[in-house]
């Protein structure tokens, strides 16, 4: 999720947890805390895909947080000023001073929400590294939703402001989120269900089958892969049939199985789910994630290497830059309220440095 929801987020576990004992100062170091696995963007790879498939990695495993828990909540109990808390607790009936287990508590509970809640995204969280497992992408919610973090913000204004029930403003907005968290994957069930069939209907490929929310959650867009093809199509929750219109593009398999022995391919292949497709532009192999964005307009494109003399050569991989096609982004938000829009068919990109 984007950082307003991660700090929003560890802002009402650190208030819900610590705020009758250390004031709204909870607040502020829980939302600290809670964007802190994202600092791993600031380890430098000298590869794209590397920066691409190591993020979320390490920084977002259960396993890590769980054992880096332990000191961050020894050096904030010893380390943290007294002068806060003597400000914080001011009448007699005050609670004590937290101790240890209460310290715990609150860090690991805010660092591991931060990756479960990455892991409603489509990106991919590696929740168990560094075992050999499949990085985590539920993919029921957009990057950025506001109607998940709005409950929070609410809830933290109010607790900001009414400290007497502060912590039952923070729990009702965690509630509320934590619900909306729990609709979308409903939502998305429902969705898939619907894809489905619509897919069998129309005699395309079932196996591998993405369905991935807009904003809101309102519009899904469904991508299937099949074989040397995948479809493109959109559904609205808001549709009064079940019909759903498939464009088809090339994916160009065979070009990647070929080429599958290079780690950047396979490494690609393995993150997204093998939801990838990939094009020979003047000679360069640029490889596609289909799961963000929509096709023409993909967030993650990378140029992999080139072909010399009828044979490949790998090179330090590049991202590309994200090219928006605005008329075909306005039809497909349009297409969230009328079923009868059209999402025409488009080319697919070429290669610009």
């Amino acid at each position: 999720m984007d950082s307003v929801s991660q700090f929003a987020l560890g802002a009402a576990i650190g208030e819900a947890t610590l705020g009758s004992r250390i004031g709204r100062k909870a607040m502020l170091l829980g939302g600290m805390l809670g964007t802190l696995p994202d600092m791993d963007v600031l380890v430098r790879y000298s590869d794209a895909v590397e920066s691409f498939t190591y993020h979320r990695s390490w920084s977002h495993s259960l396993i890590v947080l769980s054992l880096i828990s332990v000191p961050i909540a020894w050096l904030l109990m010893r380390h943290f000023p007294t002068r806060w808390y003597l400000q914080a607790t001011q009448n007699r009936l005050a609670p004590p001073r937290p101790g240890y287990a209460l310290w715990f508590a609150a860090v690991f509970l805010i660092l591991i929400t931060h990756a479960i809640l990455d892991g409603f995204t489509l990106y991919g969280t590696q929740l168990l590294w560094p075992l050999p497992v499949d990085a985590v992408a539920w993919g029921s919610v957009f990057i950025i939703d506001p109607l998940y973090t709005g409950p929070l913000l609410i809830g933290l204004l109010l607790a900001y402001r009414k400290r007497v029930h502060a912590r039952r403003y923070v729990l009702a907005g965690l509630l509320f989120s934590t619900l909306y968290l729990g609709y979308t994957l409903l939502a998305q069930h429902s969705m898939r269900d619907r894809a489905i069939q619509a897919l069998q209907q129309q005699n395309l490929g079932t196996h591998n089958v993405l369905v991935a929310p807009t904003p809101l959650s309102l519009l899904w867009r469904i991508v299937s892969i099949d074989g040397e093809q995948y479809y493109e199509g959109f559904a609205s929750l808001l549709d009064n049939s079940d019909r759903i219109e498939f464009n088809a593009y090339p994916s160009n398999r065979a070009l990647i199985d070929e080429l599958y022995e290079h780690w950047s391919v396979s490494r690609l292949d393995w993150f997204t789910g093998e939801m990838i497709s990939a094009d020979r532009v003047d000679d360069n192999l640029i490889v596609n994630d289909l799961r963000m964005g929509i096709e023409a307009s993909y967030i993650f494109r990378f140029n992999l290497g080139s072909w010399s003399n009828g044979e490949f050569e790998p090179r330090q991989s590049t991202q590309l830059p994200v090219e928006i096609d605005l008329e075909r982004m306005r039809t497909m938000f349009g297409r969230a309220l009328n079923e009868e829009l059209v999402i025409e068919p488009t080319l697919r990109n070429g290669l610009e440095e």
